[in-house]
Parts: C-alpha cells; structure tokens; sequence
C-alpha cells in the first residue's frame, strides 16, 4: 500500500492509496477506479428492480386493461365474496364462530381482486336495513353527546369496539372453546373474554369498559347480556359521527349468528332508562 500525498491550498493532505486506484504523477489526483465500480453496481441493482417489477406485473389479478382502484385505509379493496358454503359446527353442535373476521361484504377477506365492488365497503344496506340513530330523553342529548375521537383515541369497550368498524375497518379475530369465547379488536386494541357456560352475572360486579357478560344460546344465535359497563365508556355507532355517555343502568344485548362459512352477522341493542328515550338496536351487520 504507498501513501498519496498531495496539498490544497497549502495544507498537506494525505491517505492510503488503495491497490485498485492509480497515482497521477504530475498533478497528484487520484483517478478512482472504484467510482467505476459503484456505477456498474448501480446499473446491476436497477436491472433487478426492474426484472422484479416485470415479475410483479405478470402475477397482478387480470383487469381487462384497467388499474386496480386505489387502496384505502391501507386496507386491499377486494370482491364481495359468496357465501362459501354451509356454517361450520363445534364438536357440541353450535356454530363455530373462530375466524378472523372483517367489517365489511368482504367477509373473512380469503381473496384479493380487482377491480373494486363498491358493496365491499359497508356492512349492511341502509336502504334494505334501516338504523335509526339513538333517541335522547328531553334536555339529555347536549349533556351526554360529544363528538367522536379519533383513532387511539377510541376507548375500547362493549359495545362500541366492534360496532365503529363500520369506520374504521379493522378486523377482528373469534377463538370459541368449550364455555368460552374471546374477542381480539386490533383498532382499538381489546381483548375480550365471554363465558358462554352459562354461568349468571354476579349480584354486584364491579364496571368495567367491557362490562359483565353472560351468554348462552338460542338456537344457532349467541346471545351476549352484558351489564356493568363502565360510565366514561362512550357508545359509538359509528354511522351518524356521534357517541354518547351511558348512565350505570345501561343494558346491552349482542347477537352473533354465522350463516355461511365466509360470513359473520353481528347486531346489538343498548337500552338505557336513564339517558335513551328508547331503546336503540343495530341494524345486522356483516362480517
């Protein structure tokens, strides 16, 4: 390895000259064999990027000659898929609710296709299944509604987690056991775990954002009565851009049927003698 010295403006400069690099005797710069070198990898890099996008574009869904519509939410906008086939069953003869489950006619989202259905987007038809939003009792509406945060700002709790995904389009995954079913919310972040033995709610629980839920079934529906939810919990439907404070007599009831193997329903009624004129009830919503 020989030294390079050489002076700019007066000030001695000086390094190791590598093997590959050449001394120009009479000016003393250094020609730079390596910048050749790192020009000739960046040729070789773009060659696979691009091979890799030619790849790429011969395996995309089949279009007619058409892009595929945009992304969002960052979520793949797909078909609605078809039933699939007939409901699945537990070893005890009940419908088997495992799966992961998003809110909306993609159902449990097997395929990603192109182009976009509109249908994909919305989890039931208004037109065809009505919501009517919740009917305060006089002079409570301004004192219990608030505007809806956003985002991590949501609190996670019964029934409001699974009910603004009509917004929020996260998705959901069931685990049913023998005697219980738990619920894990991705946005917001909950876990939830529902005895369906058919054990009775305690004589005094202590509220929580989930509250106390006792289940059982009635015929291939199960049916979810949950008491205790804590008061700071708001009720989101996510339909009208509105939430509202419950009292501590508030009284939810949710139902989750599976009519097809790719398909989830999911509705709820909340009643509250305190704050609701009368009681409000989902439209059925799929998953």
């Amino acid at each position: 390895m020989i030294r390079v010295v050489e002076r700019r403006n007066g000030v001695r400069l000086g390094r190791a000259r590598l093997p590959h690099e050449k001394c120009d005797p009479e000016n003393g710069e250094l020609e730079m064999r390596r910048m050749n070198r790192r020009f000739r990898y960046c040729l070789g890099n773009a060659g696979v990027v691009l091979a890799a996008l030619g790849c790429f574009a011969q395996n995309l869904p089949k279009t007619g000659g058409k892009a595929p519509g945009p992304v969002a939410g960052g979520f793949d906008q797909v078909h609605e898929l078809p039933p699939g086939g007939p409901t699945p069953h537990t070893a005890d003869g009940h419908p088997d609710l495992t799966g992961r489950w998003y809110p909306n006619g993609a159902g449990r989202m097997l395929q990603v296709a192109y182009p976009v259905d509109p249908v994909v987007f919305r989890q039931f038809d208004s037109r065809a299944t009505p919501e009517e939003p919740p009917s305060f009792k006089p002079g409570l509406a301004a004192k219990y509604t608030m505007p809806l945060p956003y985002g991590i700002c949501d609190q996670a709790g019964t029934p409001s987690t699974i009910l603004e995904q009509i917004a929020q389009h996260a998705p959901m995954e069931l685990m049913q056991t023998p005697g219980k079913l738990v619920i894990l919310s991705q946005y917001p972040l909950d876990v939830r775990m529902i005895y369906t033995n058919g054990r009775a709610h305690p004589k005094d629980p202590d509220p929580t954002f989930n509250g106390d839920s006792a289940a059982h079934w009635e015929g291939d529906t199960l049916v979810i009565d949950v008491i205790a939810i804590d008061e700071r919990l708001r009720n989101i439907t996510g339909v009208n851009g509105t939430g509202w404070y419950p009292s501590n007599q508030e009284h939810v009831i949710e139902r989750f049927s599976r009519p097809s193997k790719n398909y989830l329903i999911y509705q709820v009624s909340i009643e509250d003698p305190v704050v609701l004129a009368k009681p409000w009830k989902s439209a059925p919503r799929r998953w």
